[in-house]
C-alpha cells in the first residue's frame, strides 16, 4: 500500500486528478473519508483520554484493472489500460477546519468541467399523476 501523502501533496494530486478527468469524454472520481482509529496498542496502565481520531481522506478515478465481466466483446489490451489513481492523507484534529476550506476550494475548482442536469419539464408525476389519471 502507498504511503499516505502529505496534505499539500494530497491538494496537488487531486487537482491534477480533477482535471484531467473533466478533460476526458468520460470518467469519475470518488472521494471518501473516514476516522482512521489507531492501531498502536494501548496499555492498561496509561489511562489517557481518549482522543478523536485522525481523518482518512482518498480520492480515487473510476479506473479498473479488471475486464468488465458484462460485456465480454469489449475487452480492452493490458496495454493501453490507464492504471486506477488511488491517493490518501491523512488530516489531524486540530488542522480540519483549515483543511476542509482549501478541499471545499479545490473540489469546486475542479467541477467546472461538468455539465448541467438536463431537467425536462414535460414529464409526468408516474402512476398517481395527473396525466395517468382516468375519469
Amino acid at each position: 500500500m502507498a504511503p499516505h501523502l502529505s496534505n499539500e501533496e494530497f491538494f496537488t494530486s487531486l487537482t491534477s486528478l480533477l482535471s484531467t478527468t473533466s478533460q476526458k469524454t468520460r470518467g469519475s472520481v470518488y472521494l471518501t473519508q473516514k476516522p482512521l482509529l489507531n492501531t498502536t496498542s494501548t496499555t492498561t496502565e496509561d489511562p489517557s483520554p481518549v482522543s478523536q481520531p485522525s481523518i482518512l481522506i482518498r480520492a480515487t478515478d473510476g479506473n479498473t484493472n479488471a475486464p468488465n465481466p458484462q460485456n465480454p466483446k469489449n475487452k480492452i489490451e493490458k496495454s493501453t489500460k490507464a492504471s486506477k489513481v488511488k491517493i490518501s492523507t491523512v488530516v489531524a484534529v486540530e488542522d480540519l477546519e483549515g483543511f476542509y476550506g482549501r478541499y471545499a476550494e479545490v473540489c469546486k475548482a475542479g467541477m467546472t468541467g461538468l455539465k448541467k442536469r438536463d431537467r425536462k419539464r414535460g414529464k409526468g408525476k408516474g402512476k398517481g399523476g395527473a396525466k395517468g389519471a382516468k375519469a
